[in-house]
């Protein structure tokens, strides 16, 4: 307090006296805000501007490091405080920290690898064919959780106007941030080039986001050499410097060291020490607002504006000083001084829409850009607001094929052409191709099965387009191999030949309840034609050929014709149709899943035919998008035939359709395989409630609706076999974790048992 009193003192005194003896008045003094870095807990500093300006002391520079580059960024750009709370408190940062897709943007393979696989390692084959010691597989893994596109983008829909290079002088309040060059370790001050870019780079915390690179600089998060950068200031040219820093100053226990953002935190309050001892001292004002009970990500909307409100609280508190420099500016214009801009205002994306005269897509041939355009509903000629941009960025993200899609709003270098809008912009889509290939593991336990893993291997499966080859391998009680050649045409479909095998062992239900251990295999050639590219379905037009075979040990004491589990070839034109738009893969909230299958099975030796189509229809209703989701379902599937096959019959049982056999409907209570009629359907309803965190509690009711021939007569089974379950499940990291108690009545006889299993379903 005396510093600054002495200071602005002196300061008065000085431009008094060059008043009464100078014709020309010396520039006034510049004041300069300095904010620290801190996560979530930098929303202080939005209270702590929001009483500068109500005081009406001009800024004149802006520095900042991390979160505090990221409120000095916009805040030169224009944005008032209250503005900069709507947006911060708005922002769903779990989504970009996340870095995830909404699963309806997803293609279906993209869907089958995330529903499958509990890891997914892209790779390249460069690590085979260049010489480098660098070039292996260890070194293709991502830099960080998330990369830069996601975050990029938020900021560039904010900075309308300001995204292109620059010197941060010409902006609205000159403006400065602070990364850390990672070849090096040396401290880097950002003053031009693309200002959402410099924003990143201050704020890209290592292992979480990835590096920024700038020219021939590496950088990452600012705040390893100087988390609070008032030197940086000082250099800008600010005569009077408001501090305001959020890192804590508690005493710090083994307690507060549990979690990353706690460890990160700490290394960066430890690494810059003694500069942050240095730069306080360069502050007429040091604001450290009260962040107790708040840690670097808590943006939850209540906790942002809970900080913003600590922050104007503890501003408040050096009501005298700032009055002080209030004066002492005003004495040094000569007259009072408010809040000026020297530019125009950056635009909000998020908040108007912009007219664009060209939509340019950069490292995608025109044939692809103009699907990928067509696919994200993008045209020249139209106006689009953030919203729409957002929403095509989410499509092509869905595909799987691109790393990185960022994209700027430049303004354009020719007016419109009928001269009726100047203002228009061009868009200018970035894409960074994914690597081509990925290594997938997926891991199960189940009561059933016993344990199970996947393999996957797919070679140029990230590709946008051209040939693809797929390996997956289920090491099992019940092993599974499918080889997959796909040729993908993005504009039009997908051509694919494939192999699969099954060597199945399960228990049979047969007559009076009695089983038997039943050994069955097939091998499976098909060539198909699917995807077609529209958004949510999935169609297959195909033709197989399949070998299916029997062991006979396995039949002994088989009531059953033996005639139906003889070996058997089958041809099979058949067209699948999908439609799924789920929120997620196995805890949805809402939307619908359904899907036909039509085949017709020819034997060719004794030309037996068989036509069977099948269906599903699950439906997923959250009230109010709450805690308690209702899912109706239905499973069907009709036969039509004169010499039927095992492989071919329907049958049900257990909680994952087509278990063992291609067909098999899901069934509560029915733990083995059970045959059915020829047109058999499966009525089920799920009662479901999220009691805790990710804790569910499932009540599961299905019955059996059947119908037959008998004596040139339809016949109908309705309620002859019902089962009901209740279902504890944890969605896990590694995949759901489930434990369900089961009970059937099958022809008036009960049966009780429980099913558990961990992982995703494959």
């Amino acid at each position: 307090m005396k510093k600054i009193c002495l200071l602005i003192a002196i300061l008065l005194a000085s431009f008094t006296m060059k008043a009464q003896h100078d014709t020309i008045r010396p520039p006034r003094l510049k004041v300069g805000v300095v904010l620290g870095g801190g996560g979530a807990k930098g929303a202080s500093h939005i209270g702590v501007l929001k009483y500068i300006e109500e005081m009406g002391i001009p800024v004149d520079y802006v520095a900042g490091t991390s979160m505090g580059s990221i409120i000095g960024g916009f805040y030169a750009m224009g944005y008032t405080p209250d503005e900069l709370t709507e947006i911060i408190s708005g922002i769903n940062w779990s989504e970009y920290i996340g870095n995830k897709i909404d699963r309806p943007m997803m293609t279906s393979e993209l869907r089958r690898r995330n529903s499958t696989m509990v890891l997914n390692v892209p790779f390249s084959l460069d690590m085979f064919t260049e010489k480098s010691s660098n070039a292996t597989f260890i070194s293709q893994l991502p830099s960080a959780y998330v990369n830069n596109s996601s975050l990029i983008n938020l900021f560039n829909n904010l900075c309308v106007g300001y995204q292109e290079e620059m010197d941060f002088n010409d902006l609205p309040i000159p403006f400065a941030c602070v990364a850390t060059d990672m070849v090096t370790g040396d401290e880097v001050v950002l003053r031009n080039g693309s200002v959402p870019n410099a924003m990143r780079a201050s704020m890209a915390i290592p292992g979480l986001f990835s590096p920024v690179e700038i020219g021939d600089k590496v950088l990452v998060d600012g705040g390893l050499v100087n988390n609070f950068p008032a030197d940086v200031l000082r250099n800008m040219g600010a005569d009077i410097i408001i501090g305001v820093e959020v890192t804590s100053t508690k005493d710090v226990t083994s307690n507060d060291l549990k979690s990353l953002p706690q460890v990160f935190g700490r290394l960066v309050t430890n690494s810059t020490s003694a500069k942050r001892v240095e730069n306080r001292e360069m502050c007429n004002i040091h604001i450290v607002p009260d962040i107790s009970g708040f840690g670097m990500l808590s943006f939850t909307p209540e906790a942002i504006d809970t900080l913003v409100r600590r922050g104007y609280n503890r501003a408040s508190e050096f009501h005298d000083q700032f009055l002080a420099i209030k004066k002492a500016v005003d004495a040094s214009a000569g007259h009072p001084v408010s809040k000026t801009l020297r530019a125009p205002r950056a635009k909000n994306l998020n908040q108007e829409t912009v007219f664009f005269r060209s939509i340019i897509f950069e490292n995608v041939d025109n044939r692809n850009s103009r699907w990928l355009r067509r696919k994200g509903r993008l045209e020249a000629g139209n106006h689009y607001s953030e919203k729409d941009i957002e929403q095509a960025t989410k499509v092509f993200r869905g595909t799987g094929c691109f790393d990185e899609i960022t994209y700027q709003v430049k303004e354009s270098d020719t007016a419109h052409w009928d001269n009726q809008l100047s203002d228009a912009y061009d868009l200018v889509i970035k894409v960074k191709p994914a690597k081509p290939n990925v290594l997938g593991l997926g891991v199960r336990y189940d009561t059933e099965e016993g344990a199970a893993l996947l393999l996957n291997i797919g070679l140029g499966e990230k590709k946008f387009g051209g040939s693809k080859l797929n390996f997956n391998a289920k090491l099992s009680y019940n092993p599974k191999v499918n080889i997959t050649y796909t040729y993908s045409v993005p504009s039009v479909a997908n051509f694919n030949l494939a192999y699969n095998s099954r060597n199945e062992h399960f228990e049979l239900m047969l007559l009076s309840l009695k089983s038997i251990n039943l050994h069955y295999q097939q091998q499976m050639f098909s060539g198909y034609i699917s995807q077609f590219h529209l958004l949510n379905f999935n169609t297959t037009i195909g033709l197989s050929y399949s070998i299916n075979s029997f062991d006979k040990l396995s039949l002994d004491d088989n009531p059953y014709d033996t005639l139906f589990f003889v070996r058997n070839n089958q041809l099979t034109p058949f067209v699948h149709v999908e439609y799924d738009n789920l929120d997620d893969n196995y805890f949805a909230k809402h939307g619908i899943k359904a899907r036909v299958t039509g085949r017709y099975h020819i034997e060719p030796k004794t030309k037996d035919r068989t036509v069977d189509i099948g269906y599903a229809l699950q439906g997923y209703i959250t009230p109010g998008n709450g805690r308690f989701t209702i899912i109706p379902q239905m499973y069907g599937r009709i036969l039509s035939t004169s010499t039927l096959y095992f492989n071919l019959w329907n049958t049900l049982g257990g909680e994952i359709a087509g278990r063992h056999l291609e067909e098999q409907l899901p069934f509560i209570g029915i733990a083995s395989t059970l045959p059915e009629d020829d047109m058999v359907n499966v009525v089920r309803c799920d009662l479901r409630y999220n009691f805790y965190g990710k804790h569910y509690l499932t009540a599961m009711y299905n019955t059996v609706i059947g119908i037959y021939k008998q004596f040139s007569r339809i016949r109908i089974n309705a309620f002859e076999k019902q089962g009901a379950g209740l279902k504890y499940s944890f969605n896990s990291p590694l995949g759901p974790i489930s434990l369900t108690a089961q009970w059937a009545n099958i022809d008036g006889k009960n049966k009780f048992g429980g099913y558990f299993s961990f992982g995703y379903t494959f």
